[in-house]
């Protein structure tokens, strides 16, 4: 049982990496690096809307 949960890990997590690699390598420089510091700056972007 447990060799089904780590294979369907691996593939998932495989399946992850893949498609990160597929978008960094369509998106170009400048969308890349808005889309990394989009976590960076999220206070900036919400404001004081959480008290």
């Amino acid at each position: 049982m447990w060799q089904f949960i780590l294979i369907g890990d691996m593939i998932a997590m495989g399946f992850m990496i893949a498609l990160v690699a597929w978008m960094s390598m369509k998106q170009s420089k400048e969308a890349q690096d808005y889309c990394m510091n989009i976590p960076l700056f999220d206070e900036e972007i919400v404001g004081d809307k959480h008290g």
